[in-house]
């Protein structure tokens, strides 16, 4: 019997396209100290991709499963002339080439927009400790 929840467990610790590009194009970024406006936390933000890797892990997937029946059904066209297998091998490709721009488009955008959040509450307000804001949030902090 086909255990779900271990194969879905086993597929979110694969890591999305954009997370194995990010390791080439960024290096470790060391940004100045900033305060977060929502916990007041002071300290060095981390850098974090926009979306979600979750959806960037399903449009490739559903990419892969259509690349699959596509080159199946390629394979089967040449043996037979079957009527369906043509319509399944051109709506896979139709379905491919869709996915395969979506699937390109949402990796390129989650590796182009990275934005500076809070560790501790991860909260995207973080502002530099120099602004006349931060400098009245630490007065009023201690």
């Amino acid at each position: 019997m086909i255990n779900t929840q271990r194969i879905i467990e086993f597929l979110r610790g694969i890591k999305a396209p954009s997370e194995y590009l990010a390791v080439y194009f960024y290096e470790k970024e060391t940004s100045p100290e900033r305060i977060c406006t929502t916990c007041t936390h002071v300290g060095t933000p981390t850098r974090q991709m926009a979306g979600r890797a979750d959806i960037e892990r399903t449009l490739w997937a559903v990419l892969t499963v259509l690349a699959i029946i596509y080159v199946s059904d390629l394979i089967v066209l040449h043996f037979t002339t079957f009527f369906l297998f043509r319509w399944l091998y051109k709506l896979t490709s139709m379905a491919g080439k869709i996915f395969a721009a979506l699937s390109m488009a949402y990796t390129l955008i989650r590796i182009s927009i990275r934005t500076n959040v809070c560790p501790k509450c991860g909260g995207a307000s973080v502002i530099p400790l120099d602004s006349p804001l931060a400098k009245e949030m630490m007065q009023n902090r201690r």
